[in-house]
């Protein structure tokens, strides 16, 4: 299997600029992508690292840069058996993994909380990825316009993609261990327990 992780390391994670400076959310995306990393190594026997050009990874991962916009470049790399994994799922461990390149189907998605795509595995090459603007039900449409058989996966570990301030609240509450909320404790962040609905603080 061949793995395809796209990584922007340019301003990422905007949106959360009112909680975290610059260069921690540039090390918070970092994180994220080893913790990634960590899981996909033990299945993939390629991985590719898609970063736009000029992009600075200071660990040993091949990486290959394109200019061209996120579906055009994942596009020119599916082949058979290619997944395409998000590089902000932080929550990804062995078994979920393991149990989504276990399903049947041409084509598995395993969606986002907001109507995206996190995981995409591609058993036929004829398919052709569309990301952005709730991807996920474009390539359920796409897969059905092929005739492949395509098969949803569902799994909250997999479906956590880090864009806000709660999906940092959710990292924070099952993420122990992992780099990414190792280097969120360091910078003081934490999980108030006190009222009826946990809230993310930082000390």
């Amino acid at each position: 299997m061949k793995a395809v992780i796209p990584f922007k390391l340019r301003n990422p994670k905007s949106r959360l600029s009112s909680l975290l400076s610059l260069e921690e959310r540039v090390e918070l995306a970092k994180a994220m992508l080893m913790d990634v990393l960590d899981v996909v190594s033990e299945f993939a026997d390629e991985i590719i690292v898609l970063a736009p050009p000029n992009t600075e990874i200071d660990f040993d991962v091949r990486v290959e840069e394109d200019e061209r916009d996120l579906d055009s470049a994942i596009n020119s790399r599916i082949s058979k058996d290619t997944a395409v994994i998000m590089a902000d799922l932080p929550l990804l461990n062995f078994e979920t993994l393991e149990r989504f390149l276990e399903c049947e189907g041409d084509v598995v998605i395993a969606p986002g909380r907001k109507g995206g795509t996190n995981m995409l595995l591609v058993r036929d090459e004829r398919f052709r990825v569309s990301y952005h603007y709730g991807s996920f039900f474009k390539h359920v449409s796409i897969a059905e316009k092929l005739g492949l058989k395509w098969t949803v996966f569902d799994s909250f570990y997999a479906s956590l993609d880090i864009d806000d301030e709660s999906d940092l609240l959710e990292l924070l509450m099952h993420g122990k261990g992992k780099r990414s909320w190792k280097f969120l404790r360091e910078i003081g962040f934490d999980v108030d327990f006190s009222e009826k609905d946990p809230r993310l603080i930082r000390n």
